[in-house]
């Protein structure tokens, strides 16, 4: 259990480590925060603006006065992948989950911490920077701008992925993809991965989506980082050094290795000992916590 949360600051203590004892005040919570900041490490951070970048919300209101105030940070994700929000409390070491069954949610209340996560954060967000900028200003803070040329093995992408990712068998290329997609914006249209995955360019496609009950018009964009057979050995090798939160997409990029070791099989003869390995590694990566997959190509396959 975290000792510095949403509980507990309500509550005017915080555990202090070094003397091993509880002291009070809200004097002590901005101490042990300004603690906190020095030592959380710039690729955890990375990390929790990547996540946040992808589902997390800043939750800037119009208040009953007229101005604009942070209500709440909010980060809502899928119950395969509560340990995405549990890793992003014990980076940021402060807020709350609810558990909710469908739809776990991260969140962070209390002015002092979300003053603090503003701060940490400023210069790493680069999709949710309208409310993020609100939330500078409702601090006092000057809003900075990102880079938007991702570093070479950014954990900003761990955390993208972790959220916004995904990570497909491509039956007909006989791949594993990678794959982001976010609505096209100037901020998302600015990313730039060329040397993020080192050996992998993603390609990158703008779409065009209809809802036909809502007669309306969708505009996307995707990151493609599987252009070549060559590029999945590297986008394995990515993932075993930015470890990945999301058990779900994490155990996919992990069976990279060994489908590079099996692919050569699909085509071999039905029956065959080899086309049995093949099968049986299309069928694990496919339905792997995924209680209902859609297995189109399952007429090809014969255990």
């Amino acid at each position: 259990m975290d000792t510095y949360n949403n509980d507990n600051s309500k509550n005017g203590l915080v555990l202090d480590q070094s003397a091993g004892n509880l002291k009070g005040t809200s004097e002590t919570i901005r101490g042990a925060s300004s603690v906190k900041r020095d030592i959380v490490l710039d690729k955890d951070l990375d990390y929790v603006a990547g996540v946040l970048d992808g589902d997390g919300n800043f939750d800037v209101r119009t208040s009953a006065k007229g101005l604009r105030v942070l209500k709440a940070i909010r980060l809502s994700m899928s119950s395969r992948d509560t340990r995405v929000l549990s890793q992003v409390k014990k980076i940021l070491g402060c807020g709350s989950i609810r558990a909710h069954v469908r739809l776990p949610t991260y969140y962070i209340s209390t002015k002092v911490e979300m003053r603090r996560v503003v701060e940490l954060l400023n210069g790493r967000i680069r999709l949710k920077t309208d409310n993020f900028a609100e939330s500078c200003k409702y601090f006092g803070i000057e809003f900075k701008e990102a880079n938007y040329v991702i570093p070479e093995n950014s954990t900003y992408l761990t955390g993208l992925i972790d959220t916004d990712g995904s990570v497909l068998y491509n039956f007909q290329r006989n791949v594993v993809c990678l794959e982001l997609e976010f609505k096209q914006t100037i901020r998302s249209e600015r990313l730039d991965f060329s040397g993020t995955i080192p050996g992998v360019t993603p390609k990158v496609l703008k779409l065009i989506k209809r809802n036909q009950t809502k007669d309306k018009i969708f505009y996307s964009i995707r990151f493609v980082f599987c252009p070549s057979v060559d590029c999945m050995i590297h986008i394995y090798n990515f993932a075993m050094k930015s470890r990945n939160y999301s058990d779900f997409k994490f155990y996919r990029l992990t069976q990279i290795k060994s489908f590079l070791e099996v692919r050569c099989f699909k085509n071999a003869i039905k029956g065959s000992d080899e086309h049995k390995i093949y099968s049986k590694w299309v069928l694990n990566f496919v339905s792997h916590l995924n209680p209902n997959p859609n297995i189109s190509y399952l007429n090809e396959l014969t255990l």
